[in-house]
């Protein structure tokens, strides 16, 4: 079992390492959009390969263990946690990368302002997500239960900006672009705040044996 244990250890670490790409990818982006600028873009597009090459491996690994040591109880659950939360961390570098495509297309339609209308969604979104990856190797079911009460916050806050953004002027100099944009960010970084939840769902999962996902 010290095998098995070593095992968990070492893919414990591989999450961890994909969860620091992926919340530096969701910076970078955050960063692109709210100062309006490409610089941080070409980094997170960099670091994509990093995140679909450790998913691949860590879901690999996974089912290896799965397969060899036939875990059973808390063991397995988090084996199947990991699988899970790698898959989140995934997608929240595709969102990451959304954010730098809306960024690229803002850009390209002046005025190119900073986007200030998200900063607030975004710093939630982001502290979330931080959270979300500390709660998991700690196993911390009250750290993650605060990021899962976030969730209606960031929902709300899409829902505020989208309206705000649609009652702008249609007519004003680039408006449309620029209102559509922002609106598809806001989604992306209201996506990448489900992640964080979902994430502290499997935490909660781990630790309770009590599935909490879909609840309302």
């Amino acid at each position: 079992m010290k095998k098995f244990e070593s095992d968990l250890a070492a893919l414990k670490r591989r999450i961890l390492e994909m969860g620091a790409v992926a919340e530096a990818m969701a910076v970078g982006a955050t960063r692109a959009l709210l100062e309006a600028t490409r610089e941080p873009i070409d980094q997170v597009r960099r670091s994509e390969p990093t995140v679909d090459r450790l998913q691949v491996e860590i879901d690999t690994e996974a089912i290896r263990l799965m397969t060899v040591y036939s875990p059973v109880a808390k063991d397995l659950r988090l084996l199947l946690m990991m699988a899970r939360i790698n898959s989140e961390l995934e997608r929240v570098g595709d969102e990451a990368m959304d954010i730098c495509e809306h960024v690229e297309v803002l850009l390209a339609a002046p005025p190119a302002a900073p986007m200030r209308e998200l900063s607030g969604m975004s710093a939630l979104a982001l502290r979330m997500l931080h959270d979300a990856i500390d709660a998991f190797p700690q196993e911390n079911v009250e750290a993650a239960r605060a990021v899962i009460d976030l969730d209606d916050q960031v929902d709300a806050m899409n829902a505020d900006i989208a309206a705000a953004l649609l009652n702008q002027d249609p007519l004003a100099g680039g408006a449309g672009t620029r209102r559509i944009g922002l609106i598809l960010a806001a989604r992306s970084l209201e996506r990448i705040a489900d992640h964080a939840t979902n994430i502290c769902e499997e935490v909660y999962y781990l630790v309770k044996a009590e599935d909490i996902r879909h609840r309302t």
